[in-house]
């Protein structure tokens, strides 16, 4: 039943009224005036007030908006009473003000009950409503778990008007149990005790409905008597079943009590499940932090130790070419053909050596961030010609035919070092896998981009290993035994990309590939030009 405030200065009115609420079953409490009643109303949070319209000081009028105007009293439906038929000015004063119903007096005992009946039921309703959104609310929260377990049992004692409440959700391996208790202190053995009486009275089985029981579950157990408690169980998709109880020393629970309980367990068990949810996620998200951390400093490190000995290297490594050249070229007397053939196998050897240091130092500062890159006016045409002029023997030796082809002149803001360093890489390996055909350099411009395609002739490279080429110290089974530390292409497609372009591959087996390196023009390129006006390349840059 409810739990009804009567406010009424007079003594025998107010007596009458809570009497036959009193038979009724409801649970009275009075006040005999309004400033008495305010606060009786915020002190006991009554299901329905009556409240009489006439009263001295403080009359009916303004405790209904002064309770009106209180977050805590505003839900609480007023039934006004007045001594006479109240006239339409009355009426409408009084519901504008946010009261229910007016009553005489006079009126008979059903229609007394039938009208508090009403409003409680109204009550009811808006305290369902508001426990089920509150704990549903809870579920979107991502805050600590013990604290959210904490705010259901408080918020479970409030719906219902109970004395006690715990709440248990299963741990496991790697989770704690979480245990909440509003006037059952969770670090009482006697807690326990009252748990295992619960479970003992309740069904696991998913689905299973809330009941009630008697006080002798944990009444002994507790200082306050227990007359009645309801339960539901709340089977889990990980873990044991959550349980939450509620107990009461002033009465039973209900079947609307009991489908409510139902509802909140779900509901709560939904939020304490989420929230343990987010706990881990944050949990691992600190852990890949960390990790990341921790990555990314031995990355750095890893990076300065590479900068490091490449620089320690590097001197050595000079020294050695520097003396094996002056060797070859006789400074410190005549060799022997014998003498002469190892000596320039330590030469080149060495040469191998030092660009591996370099590739080794250029990776480690593009990993780093620290690689940079010095953009100026950059002829591509020139350049082009300039890098051919170098894998011009190479090619011959091979027989391979070298063509620099320029279909429009095009000068770029580049770093031109760096854009030696990548279209060298291309077509020292285009000529290092090609054994017969040719090798072209195409120069152009499409849209926004300049473009340098090296093509060939070579082997070509099969679909699943055109992207694990531009991995570090990753070749294609075709480059094994061929040379090379697979660094060239990384540290090329890295480059590109630090030169605000990319770098590409087309390849089909059998027939050949082509490497595109684009660049952002930097200004419009120049018009196309005639094949028949195209000069051969001077010897020291390219070969035609």
């Amino acid at each position: 039943m409810a739990r009804v405030l009567v406010v009424d200065d007079q003594k025998v009115s107010r007596a009458t009224v809570a009497a036959i609420l009193r038979s009724a079953g409801h649970t009275l409490d009075s006040a005999s005036s309004g400033p008495e009643g305010i606060e009786r109303a915020r002190a006991v949070g009554p299901d329905v007030i009556v409240l009489d319209v006439q009263m001295p000081g403080m009359d009916g009028f303004e405790v209904v908006e002064r309770l009106k105007q209180d977050a805590a009293t505003a839900p609480i439906p007023i039934l006004l009473l007045t001594a006479q038929a109240p006239t339409e000015e009355l009426l409408v004063r009084g519901l504008e003000l946010g009261a229910y119903d007016f009553l005489n007096k006079g009126c008979s005992r059903a229609e007394l009950l039938a009208r508090v009946g009403v409003m409680a039921r109204i009550k009811r309703g808006y305290d369902e409503l508001s426990a089920v959104a509150r704990v549903s609310g809870l579920a979107l929260e991502a805050g600590d778990l013990q604290v959210l377990a904490d705010r259901v049992a408080e918020l479970v004692a409030q719906t219902f008007r109970a004395d006690a409440v715990l709440l248990n959700l299963p741990g496991d391996a790697s989770v704690a149990e979480v245990r909440a208790g509003c006037g059952m202190p969770t670090d009482d053995p006697r807690w326990f005790v009252t748990l295992d009486m619960v479970l003992e009275r309740v069904s696991c089985v998913p689905g299973a409905p809330a009941v009630a029981f008697d006080g002798a579950a944990g009444a002994a157990a507790w200082p306050h008597a227990i007359s009645g408690g309801a339960g539901i169980c709340v089977a889990r998709a990980a873990g044991g079943p959550a349980l939450m109880a509620a107990f009461r020393n002033d009465g039973a629970f209900g079947e609307d009590d009991l489908a409510l309980l139902a509802v909140l367990g779900r509901q709560a068990t939904l939020a304490l499940d989420n929230a343990r949810l987010h706990a881990q996620t944050r949990q691992q998200a600190r852990t890949l932090e960390e990790q990341a951390s921790a990555l990314e400093q031995a990355m750095t490190e890893r990076s300065r130790f590479f900068a490091s000995m490449s620089h320690e290297l590097r001197t050595p490594i000079n020294a050695i070419m520097g003396y094996g050249e002056l060797l070859c070229e006789g400074v410190y007397g005549d060799l022997t053909p014998n003498q002469s053939g190892a000596l320039d196998r330590v030469v080149r050897s060495g040469r191998h050596l030092l660009e591996l240091v370099n590739d080794v130092l250029d990776i480690s500062k593009i990993e780093a961030g620290k690689l940079v890159v010095f953009p100026e006016p950059t002829p591509l045409a020139l350049l082009l010609r300039e890098v051919a002029g170098t894998v011009e023997l190479q090619a011959r030796a091979k027989q391979v035919a070298l063509e620099v082809r320029v279909e429009r002149e095009i000068t770029v803001l580049t770093d031109p070092g760096r854009v030696r360093q990548v279209v060298l890489n291309l077509l020292s390996n285009a000529v290092k896998f090609t054994d017969a055909g040719s090798v072209r350099v195409v120069l152009d411009a499409y849209g926004p981009w300049a473009e340098v395609r090296v093509e060939d002739t070579g082997p070509g490279i099969a679909p699943e290993d055109q992207d694990r080429v531009f991995r570090e110290f990753e070749q294609a089974p075709a480059a094994v035994g061929r040379g090379g530390t697979g660094l060239g292409l990384p540290i090329s497609r890295r480059l590109a990309g630090l030169l605000g372009g990319s770098l590409t591959l087309h390849s089909t087996p059998g027939e050949g590939s082509a490497f595109t390196l684009r660049l952002p023009l930097s200004a419009p390129p120049g018009p196309p030009i005639p094949l028949h006006a195209e000069a051969t390349p001077p010897r020291q840059g390219g070969a035609a």
